[in-house]
């Protein structure tokens, strides 16, 4: 973690507690309001491991509209897309095609998002993608596109993450309300072909709710043509 004992006793010593129990109960408190491996308010990257469906973002994840560029078999990128719980599960993959390790996901959401980190579960013997970069809001995004284009930010992912709980962190403020997300496997670990069992999205969606109103009192303001006592005291003074 980002935040050490000695960190905790120095900011406790601008204000006088020195105190043991004090640093202890301070750096446990920093701990928690800083879990999660994200750059947060207080300006430092704090890592960790990811905390299982707690603001996964797959329910605003529209799936149908899931597409990959390059895979083997047609709409087999939508199946990674599934539950944490779910994430070891080898039944279902996206492959990339033969002798081409390059694979473009396009992963479109029901409302924006904002993303604070991803998990890529990859294949085994170099099969994991190690060149991974992502692209924010792009409707349209090609191979071509993906190479010219400065990424958003890029990633190097593990060779291999066994247990399903390695999270690589976003730079938080690129990935706010996000609608559209790109994401290029420019290269795996070496072999012919790139296969992903299961990518996760952790961060928070954006629900915009419109209400109709209700207990509303409207208010007409009469009008000389609309009111006739109006115009009957006019008549009179005139």
């Amino acid at each position: 973690q980002s935040v050490s004992e000695s960190g905790a006793r120095s900011t406790l010593a601008r204000f006088g507690w020195v105190t043991l129990d004090g640093v202890r109960g301070c750096l446990s408190h920093l701990l928690r309001m800083h879990s999660g491996p994200f750059r947060c308010e207080c300006g430092q990257m704090h890592f960790g491991e990811f905390q299982g469906h707690s603001n996964d973002l797959l329910p605003y994840i529209d799936t149908e509209g899931v597409c990959a560029l390059n895979e083997s078999v047609a709409g087999a990128c939508r199946s990674i897309f599934k539950p944490f719980e779910q994430r070891l599960e080898r039944n279902h993959f996206v492959e990339s095609e033969e002798d081409d390790p390059q694979l473009l996901i396009h992963i479109p959401f029901t409302c924006p998002v904002n993303i604070r980190s991803l998990m890529v579960l990859g294949g085994h013997d170099g099969e994991t993608p190690s060149d991974l970069r992502a692209f924010v809001n792009h409707e349209a995004l090609d191979f071509a596109d993906a190479e010219a284009l400065p990424a958003v930010q890029q990633w190097d992912i593990a060779p291999a993450d066994p247990t399903g709980t390695l999270e690589y962190p976003t730079q938080f403020t690129r990935f706010k309300n996000v609608t559209r997300l790109s994401l290029f496997v420019a290269d795996n670990h070496g072999a012919p072909q790139t296969r992903i069992y299961y990518i996760g999205l952790k961060g928070t969606g954006i629900e915009y709710k419109r209400e109709a109103i209700k207990n509303v009192v409207y208010e007409l303001k009469p009008t000389p043509e609309t009111n006739p006592l109006q115009e009957h005291g006019s008549a009179r003074i005139g």
